[in-house]
C-alpha cells in the first residue's frame, strides 16, 4: 500500500513538470483527485509533497488562467488539499 500511495505523488510531480498545452488537462485533474483519495499523508514524505508545489510553480504552462480555473476546488482546499487552489503553488 504504502508503494502505491508513493507512486501516486510521483506520478503527480511527474504530471506537473512535464505537463504542456496538447495534453489533456483531465490528466492533472486526475493526478489531483487520486492524491486526495489514495495519496500519502500530507505529513508524510515533506520532500516530495515541497516538490509538487515546486513542480506545479514552476511549469510555465500551468499558469494559464484557464487551466487554473479548471482545477480550481474552493471546498477541497479548505478542507487541506492545497494543490486545489493555484494560489498554493509557490517555490
Amino acid at each position: 500500500m504504502k508503494s502505491d500511495t508513493l507512486r501516486i505523488l510521483h506520478n503527480a510531480i511527474f504530471e506537473a513538470q512535464t505537463w504542456k498545452p496538447g495534453r489533456s488537462r483531465n490528466s492533472l485533474e486526475n493526478d489531483f483527485y487520486q492524491l486526495m483519495l489514495k495519496g500519502p499523508s500530507l505529513d508524510q514524505h515533506q520532500d516530495l509533497w515541497t516538490e509538487f508545489r515546486k513542480a506545479l510553480a514552476r511549469n510555465e504552462h500551468l499558469q494559464d488562467a484557464e487551466l487554473r480555473e479548471f482545477l480550481t476546488r474552493p471546498n477541497y482546499a479548505r478542507e487541506g488539499y492545497w494543490w486545489f487552489d493555484p494560489a498554493e503553488w509557490r517555490d
